[in-house]
């Protein structure tokens, strides 16, 4: 109940100091709540579209009404150009739960980058929207389709050419190389491949809501492979990822990819 208070608190006052600003035009939440899986772990993952050349101002409205709540004890803002191309920061404040993060994004009109495909983000929570832009028709199949097919060489033959590194460097009694190309060569693309397999709309979400995005007995492969307790079990599962990749590339490259998509939305 504290942290539903506090969080409700943090989203009145950024609302009313958003809304006094005409220029402005929605203030929306994504994240776990658009998922419909907000807990009392959950940060808030909020967006801020403006008028271009609105982000400075946006930026005061949003410390203020921050400092309204509690002292910002400490902040973190995206170095710029950031990779989506918006103003972002990341909050904490005093005597609130360090979990409740403010992650926020200042996004100014003239961009279409909004996070808004439905596939992906699932289905945000609206604040304020003041001229109905806060919406995103589908993501057209056919041109995502063309994304995953060039990712697939992608995953496929860099795995194969590299993950013979693995035994090379514990053969060389390199065991922490060993398991950095085990880490960086070989489970990034296990699991691409598996969620490009499984829920292809978030095939470059990493190791991140797995146990939500694939089958329970595909997530359980996963996490066994993730583990790595001793330097003698890196061949074994080595080559158990290479098996399960090297399946689900082939089954992916035998689909339609737009029929796939389109039974995945």
């Amino acid at each position: 109940m504290i942290y539903l208070s506090v969080r409700n608190q943090i989203l009145q006052a950024l609302r009313a100091e958003l809304e006094g600003s005409d220029r402005v035009h929605a203030f929306w939440e994504q994240g776990s709540t658009a998922m419909g899986r907000a807990d009392q772990f959950s940060d808030l993952d909020l967006q801020v579209l403006v008028e271009a050349g609105g982000t400075e101002e946006a930026q005061e409205r949003i410390e203020r009404a921050l400092r309204s709540v509690g002292e910002i004890d400490l902040q973190f803002v995206v170095p710029q150009p950031s990779w989506h191309g918006h103003w972002q920061a990341f909050y904490r404040l005093a005597g609130v739960s360090p979990y409740l993060l403010v992650d926020i994004v200042v996004m100014e009109a003239t961009s279409n980058n909004r996070f808004l495909e439905p596939e992906i983000h699932g289905t945000p929570s609206v604040i304020f929207d003041r001229a109905g832009v806060v919406t995103q028709a589908p993501t057209d199949a056919a041109e995502f389709a063309k994304r995953l097919t060039k990712r697939l060489d992608l995953l496929a033959v860099p795995a194969e050419l590299f993950y013979l590194f693995v035994g090379k460097e514990l053969r060389r009694g390199r065991e922490v190389d060993a398991l950095s190309f085990y880490q960086s060569a070989i489970l990034p693309r296990l699991v691409e491949a598996l969620r490009t397999r499984y829920c292809p709309w978030r095939y470059n979400f990493g190791l991140r809501y797995l146990q939500y995005d694939l089958p329970a007995p595909v997530y359980a492969q996963v996490r066994d492979l993730v583990y790595v307790a001793e330097p003698a079990e890196l061949t074994e599962k080595t080559e158990r990822a290479m098996a399960i990749l090297r399946e689900a590339v082939a089954a992916l490259r035998a689909m339609d990819l737009v029929d796939h998509l389109e039974r995945s939305r």
